[in-house]
């Protein structure tokens, strides 16, 4: 059958499996190559709560790292959906973030990208 999506924004690949950022009710869902959706992750209502801005990357071992856009944090959960830690919180400094946006992995995906539209600035972390 064919499984539509509503309002996708992001896709992230791995080698087993298709990662999809939707819009309008913010979740991930996941796919197999062949187009069986698996799961859905990080739904309203969930305990993993995560606002309606966000944008994710898949580290090495295909845990989720969000940026959030709206709690001022980055989050990481496990490929299944488990919360793994959170940094960060609203602020100028070090390690606290104003409404991050984007992010990237470094090429051995060791470290994290965080752009940063209110603080002019990219910081970056380790993955770990």
């Amino acid at each position: 059958t064919e499984q539509r999506i509503k309002s996708p924004r992001d896709v992230k690949l791995t080698a087993d499996e298709v990662y999809v950022l939707c819009k309008d009710n913010p979740c991930i869902h996941v796919f197999s190559h062949a187009g069986e959706r698996l799961r859905s992750l990080l739904s309203r209502g969930e305990q993993m709560q995560v606002s309606t801005s966000f944008y994710f990357c898949l580290d090495a071992e295909e845990n989720i790292i969000i940026s959030d856009r709206d709690t001022h944090q980055i989050k990481i959960f496990s490929k299944e959906g488990n919360h793994i830690r959170t940094i960060g919180a609203e602020g100028e400094e070090p390690g606290m973030f104003s409404y991050p946006t984007g992010l990237a992995l470094t090429k051995d995906l060791s470290l994290v990208v965080v752009s940063q539209s209110d603080n002019f600035r990219l910081q970056i972390f380790s993955c770990l």
